[in-house]
């Protein structure tokens, strides 16, 4: 297993999953500057947002790049035999 492979994967998915993150943080909440009544759990989670996009990113591409390698293995293995 190539653990440089995945780590890369890993960070490049966690950087486009925190700017998705950032983008339906700036989505949902489209007047920034308007002052208005919002439930704490919306406030904290339009700041959490690009964390769980990075964190989810990361896992799903760690995960990609693992099935990978394991799928290219396989192959090498049939066409040994």
């Amino acid at each position: 297993m190539n653990l440089r492979l995945v780590v890369f994967a890993a960070v490049v998915s966690a950087l486009l999953g925190g700017l998705f993150g950032t983008t339906l943080s700036y989505i949902g909440q489209p007047d920034q500057g308007v002052l208005r009544y919002e439930s704490p759990f919306y406030r904290g989670f339009y700041r959490q947002a690009p964390l769980i996009g990075a964190g989810l990113g990361a896992a799903c591409g760690a995960g990609f790049a693992v099935i990978s390698q394991s799928a290219r293995r396989r192959q090498q293995g049939k066409a040994r035999r």
